[in-house]
């Protein structure tokens, strides 16, 4: 039993969780101060048990953190045979969100288990990334790229959960899945003259989109980009705070409790889609890049790891996951700065949030299974 236990944590890569457990220790204490009520007592303990924000959220990140040791700890064998039993599954869910699921802010999106709310759109991008990673493993194209005909199962495979996220609506959390998908599929290659038509077909795609999936409210996000001012206490309201928030934090930022967008409470959803604003505000130009550098180091430090795998599903495992989080990160500073339409995603391991911070855990859980043990195939 000892050398299995030694030989599993010998296995593991300290320095990529050095990186996970970095990001939401100052996560937390970016939320302390999204959420932090000058006019309370000023003792930290007896504030968040008041509060409760910040104690969910370390529940959350415990919780998180026993999922993705206890997902690592499954031969990476497992998750090849389970993947399409777990897609089945999270689509079924997103089948019986839409019938029996809990409106919430004019949206579809969560299944009320009790005391427990249950969102399977989250769930569905794992689902996403291990079926499609087990397809294109086990399918290579038959000369070297794919062709159009060979990309209809891979397509479907992520296409069909799209389409049942919009129907939320989510817009957010369908695009992460089609980028999730999109991802795996170039890495693996597609011909040039595939990826230019699937192009053309996809910007036939966003003009349908808008014109009858897109909600009114989502097209108002959209054109509030380009000029938030025409609309400055609407739609245009959060982008314009948000970018008042960054833009005030200079070089070194205003000081860790201080920030007066913050405190003064002009930012919505500071504490979840917007919170990277609190950073850039209290922390300054030095703390965003700080933070930004930590994301990028994680990215890197997985896809080291995908290098080193043997097999084409374990490579495409770790794709699929830094796909996810690098768009979500990417979207939601797009967000931040005013660059991209608000589309409702968190920040990995850094918003405020149970569902994005188990699915984060459980993707990274995946990376370091899949990582560690170098081969599904190697004991057949």
């Amino acid at each position: 039993m000892i050398p299995e236990v030694k030989s599993y944590f010998s296995s593991i890569d300290w320095i990529l969780l050095l990186i996970v457990f970095t990001i939401p220790t100052i996560g937390i204490s970016v939320l302390y101060s999204a959420s932090y009520d000058p006019d309370t007592e000023h003792k930290f303990f007896l504030w968040t048990l008041n509060s409760g924000l910040v104690l969910r959220q370390l529940t959350y990140c415990f919780a998180g953190i026993f999922v993705m040791f206890v997902t690592a700890a499954f031969p990476a064998k497992a998750a090849f045979r389970l993947s399409y039993y777990l897609y089945v599954f999270v689509l079924l869910l997103l089948v019986a969100v839409l019938v029996y699921g809990t409106i919430s802010n004019g949206s579809r999106r969560w299944l009320s288990l009790g005391p427990v709310n249950l969102q399977p759109s989250e769930l569905m991008k794992i689902g996403v990334i291990l079926a499609l990673a087990r397809y294109l493993s086990k399918t290579p194209p038959k000369h070297g790229v794919y062709g159009l005909t060979e990309l209809f199962v891979p397509c479907c495979i992520f296409g069909i959960p799209m389409l049942v996220i919009m129907r939320q609506p989510d817009l957010g959390t369908a695009l992460a899945v089609g980028a999730i998908g999109a991802a795996m599929v170039l890495f693996v290659g597609v011909r040039k003259w595939v990826l230019i038509g699937t192009s053309a077909i996809g910007v036939a795609g966003v003009a349908a989109a808008w014109n009858w999936f897109l909600h009114s409210y989502q097209k108002r996000r959209v054109l509030t980009l380009f000029d938030p001012e025409s609309d400055p206490h609407g739609s245009g309201y959060q982008i314009i705070q948000s970018k008042i928030a960054v833009g005030s934090g200079e070089l070194f930022g205003k000081g860790y409790l201080e920030g007066s967008q913050t405190r003064l409470e002009f930012i919505p959803e500071r504490t979840t889609d917007f919170i990277f604003c609190v950073l850039a505000e209290e922390w300054g130009f030095i703390g965003s890049v700080l933070v930004i550098s930590l994301y990028f180091l994680l990215f890197f430090r997985i896809l080291q790891g995908v290098m080193r795998v043997k097999d084409y599903f374990s490579a495409l495992v770790g794709v699929g996951v830094v796909a996810l989080l690098f768009f979500h990160t990417f979207v939601n500073l797009g967000m931040v700065v005013g660059f991209l339409p608000v589309v409702g995603l968190p920040l990995p391991l850094f918003s405020y949030g149970g569902s994005s911070m188990l699915t984060t855990f459980f993707a990274l859980g995946l990376v370091l299974a899949v990582t560690a043990q170098r081969s599904v195939f190697s004991s057949r």
